[in-house]
């Protein structure tokens, strides 16, 4: 069964086996009240929070009262318009979410006993890449191991790489993955970068483009850390162009609104710009030479060793590069091979 949460979205679960009785933690208040904050934080509002938990604003108010007398300290700073997280509840909401996870995930295992493998795994993936490689990868992956749950979350490198560094998912694609300690990197193939904007511009009529022909058009393009502009950075400081950044934006459906508006142009691999083109909202040209973005699975290093957990997390990065490489070979993913 698959669910959509949102745009940048998806999971799917299976049902729970008949006649298994819920597991219960040994301290329910605490495990309660650590869900109520997460999901306020996760909110910014004490009154969406509690809509979204079916239960009722004091009652939320006071699982959190609770939580911060427990503490000691305050978790949430009052506005007008909602709640921000202070110092503490940061930290509390870094390690609740980790600790939430794990816990669901040995509810999980307990639950289906001897049915397999089971729990959850949370992935982070570019949109555009997950255009491609999401439902064959569901696909294959549930075919083997329907008892795990899969949550799928897709946003730019520099979201991703903060969700990997806090637990918020376990593993991730990322382009162009920097090396850092206490992460492994697995490169996985190169996607070919285009410029996109809309249809009629003169120079979306050449065959091809240079790098330094981006000097004289407006760009809409991601901000920095993102990995998408620390790459295009790196080819326009070996040229010596300087950029015309006409604005930025760290969501790929603002950007390509504001494409098909005629503001600017923007650098997209084809998976973000291919129903878009197949509509006649956009239109592309390559980049002479042609100019690559690499992709790369990225998860964390310190899992042990022969626990049910890091080996379901090892039969599901396999079957990531599985699912790429075939994507690949089979012409229906437009990218250079890497992993082989």
């Amino acid at each position: 069964m698959h669910r959509v949460y949102n745009t940048n979205e998806w999971s799917c679960r299976r049902a729970r086996p008949p006649g298994v009785l819920a597991i219960r933690s040994a301290n329910q208040l605490e495990t309660r009240a650590l869900r109520y904050f997460q999901t306020v934080a996760e909110c910014g509002s004490y009154s969406r929070g509690a809509e979204l938990l079916r239960i009722s604003q004091p009652a939320v108010s006071r699982q959190i009262g609770k939580l911060e007398d427990e503490l000691g300290t305050r978790l949430f700073q009052r506005h007008s318009h909602g709640v921000n997280l202070t110092g503490a509840g940061q930290i509390l909401l870094e390690r609740c979410q980790a600790v939430l996870r794990e816990l669901e995930q040995t509810t999980q295992e307990i639950r289906n006993g001897a049915q397999g493998p089971s729990g959850s795994i949370a992935l982070a993936v570019p949109p555009a890449a997950a255009h491609f490689l999401v439902p064959a990868l569901v696909q294959r992956f549930g075919a083997r191991y329907p008892n795990v749950f899969l949550k799928l979350v897709g946003g730019f490198s520099g979201h991703i790489h903060e969700w990997l560094v806090r637990g918020q998912v376990d593993i991730s694609c990322l382009h162009d993955p920097l090396p850092q300690k206490g992460f492994e990197i697995t490169p996985l193939l190169r996607e070919e970068v285009f410029l996109v904007g809309q249809p009629g511009a003169r120079l979306l009529d050449r065959a091809q483009i240079r790098i330094a022909d981006l000097a004289d058009i407006p760009l809409i393009v991601p901000s920095r850390p993102n990995a998408s502009r620390r790459l295009l950075d790196t080819w326009v400081a070996r040229t010596g162009v300087t950029l015309n950044i006409r604005a930025e934006a760290d969501d790929h459906s603002i950007i390509r609104a504001m494409i098909r508006a005629g503001i600017g142009y923007t650098l997209l691999t084809q998976g973000a710009f291919e129903l878009d083109r197949q509509h006649g909202t956009v239109a592309a040209v390559r980049f002479r030479p042609r100019a690559y973005w690499p992709l790369a699975i990225v998860r964390a290093s310190g899992a042990p060793l022969g626990t049910s957990r890091s080996d379901m997390l090892d039969r599901f990065h396999e079957t990531i590069r599985e699912a790429a490489r075939d994507l690949a070979r089979s012409g229906v993913w437009p990218c250079v091979l890497i992993d082989r």
